[in-house]
């Protein structure tokens, strides 16, 4: 098979080893940068896809392929889900469509749809631009967390120890224009959070973050550290109903426990693999490959039915 790996930088750990599982499970594989992608509309004529390598002014039309790996940062977004859209007019399985990796990728609109499925979420305020800053402080109390909308690997997500910080914190974003929400700080969970790899309907494997001594994320990048976690049933049922109701096929789904019982974070529509294949000791990588394996040939045996 000739597969895609929609990627900025081909040298990260993840994308190396999702390379590495396609072509030791004997595919083809191009990874490209969405952002250098050209889209290309007709009259009369089919939707086009061409590519303009970096340092030239070429550009070539890219061929047929059986099946996308998403794999853009927060940055790429955007344009990376209008790419993802043309490979689903032209009916290409992708591991985890456009709309559900938007959605993943908005942290608010994710947390309103884990919401309106019944799936518990920390306390949550997200104000409009004429909203005082004083309301949405007195609503959340203290201490709280602020994340901005979009931000991955614990950037945009700062922890307010009173309502004053709050204040001026979302003051200062409000006049820079960037949107931020505001979260109950979960005190019982010191720092720590559970990471559930979903792949399809099940949870491959799952780790407990901790973050750094004076550091309240957990996240890899913010220096954190991990264990293999044993999950309860209600843990793993939860992990897998967010994933399923965000629309994605991997999501790293991260979950706290509190007095109240597991509650998610955040579900995320393109998880690192480092940590947690280092942690689990596990070939993730090879897992999601052979998951796009199955929608491709789920995909070419409705088309050949189609056929007859």
């Amino acid at each position: 098979m000739k597969l895609l790996m929609l990627c900025r930088e081909p040298r990260l750990y993840s994308c190396v080893r999702l390379q590495e599982a396609a072509l030791n499970s004997g595919h083809q594989i191009d990874i490209l940068d969405p952002n250098r992608c050209i889209l290309y509309l007709a009259h009369n004529a089919q939707q086009k896809l061409y590519y303009q390598a970096a340092n030239s002014t070429e550009y070539q039309l890219l061929p047929d392929y059986d099946g996308v790996i998403p794999r853009f940062g927060t940055a790429s977004t955007e344009m990376g889900c209008r790419v993802l859209r043309y490979f689903a007019y032209r009916n290409t399985p992708i591991l985890n469509h456009a709309e559900a990796f938007a959605l993943a990728r908005d942290k608010w609109q994710s947390l309103q749809v884990l919401h309106q499925h019944h799936l518990p979420v920390p306390t949550t305020a997200l104000g409009g631009c004429e909203v005082n800053a004083e309301v949405i402080a007195d609503q959340i109390g203290t201490p709280a967390i602020l994340k901005t909308l979009s931000g991955s690997q614990g950037i945009g997500v700062m922890l307010m120890s009173d309502n004053n910080s709050t204040i001026s914190v979302m003051e200062t974003l409000k006049h820079a224009a960037i949107p931020v929400l505001a979260q109950q700080f979960i005190t019982e969970a010191k720092g720590h959070d559970l990471r559930c790899f979903v792949i399809g309907d099940r949870v491959v494997t799952a780790m407990e973050r901790q973050g750094k001594v004076g550091e309240f994320r957990a996240n890899f990048h913010r220096g954190g550290s991990a264990i293999p976690a044993k999950l309860s049933q209600q843990e793993q049922d939860l992990a897998i109903q967010a994933a399923k109701v965000i629309g994605l096929d991997v999501a790293g789904v991260d979950i706290i426990r509190t007095k109240q019982g597991p509650m998610i974070l955040e579900v995320n529509a393109s998880p690192g693999l480092e940590l947690i294949e280092k942690t689990s000791k596990l070939d993730i990588a090879v897992q999601m490959i052979a998951y796009l394996e199955r929608k491709i040939a789920l995909v070419q045996q409705q088309s050949s039915t189609e056929l007859y």
